[in-house]
């Protein structure tokens, strides 16, 4: 889809974010749901004083297509009096791979039980408790549409998220040597404070590999250096 300039994408996001387990009082039958406090742990770790809202993970209990996921969502924010949105994923951590819904922009925690509740009515199970987790930092696969206004130079900026940009790059990265480059990217102390993670979409029949940058303001010419810097470094390699 290309409306006014915008495109529309289908593709994933590879990030990692410290988790904790939300306490069992407020989700449904003892089951698994992680918080992240700190979505863009990199860039509001150095900043305490900033509250974002948390981005909850419904653990599911065995495997369910995307589409049934897509389809079960639809239906479930139809029946809620309150805005959220969701995407399918995946979380790794302690060699245990576990498919998820990501939810975030839910206000009130309250409302876990009951949305959970419409999941289980669409055929969604989610897996029963299985650890407590305080802060600790694990590794996200999500599958998401991406809402993009291109510019010059392998630049997007995120028509549906604030202070999202993206920028291309040539090849894909594994996840431990992306983390490894985004840890030499910000020894440039004029390109301090974003988060990043690893993203893809189709495109033209070919798979796009891009590096999502979080700042605050974010805009074309500040994601143009800190391209440049991982461009630098991917060539060095």
């Amino acid at each position: 889809m290309e409306n006014n300039g915008i495109i529309e994408r289908f593709g994933g996001v590879t990030k990692e974010e410290p988790l904790s387990t939300l306490d069992k009082d407020l989700v449904l039958g003892g089951t698994q749901v992680l918080e992240s406090r700190k979505p863009f742990f990199s860039y509001y770790n150095d900043r305490p004083e900033v509250d974002l809202s948390a981005y909850l993970y419904f653990v599911l209990d065995g495997h369910h297509p995307f589409e049934a996921i897509l389809r079960a969502s639809e239906k479930v924010k139809g029946k809620v009096k309150c805005d959220f949105e969701a995407a399918s994923g995946s979380t790794s951590m302690h060699n245990r791979t576990c498919q998820v819904i990501r939810v975030k922009k839910l206000k009130k925690y309250c409302q876990i039980k009951h949305i959970q509740e419409l999941y289980q009515r669409e055929g969604i199970a989610f897996k029963k408790h299985f650890s407590n987790l305080r802060e600790e930092m694990v590794l996200i696969r999500l599958q998401k549409f991406f809402y993009l206004k291109p510019f010059e130079g392998g630049i997007y900026m995120d028509t549906a998220q604030e202070h999202v940009g993206y920028f291309t790059i040539p090849d894909y990265i594994e996840w431990p040597s992306f983390r490894e480059l985004t840890i030499k990217a910000k020894y440039e102390t004029e390109l301090l404070f974003f988060d990043a993670a690893r993203v893809f979409f189709y495109e033209n029949r070919k798979i796009m590999n891009l590096v999502r940058i979080y700042k605050e303001d974010i805009s074309p010419l500040k994601i143009a250096p800190i391209r440049d810097r991982y461009l630098k470094l991917i060539s060095e390699q």
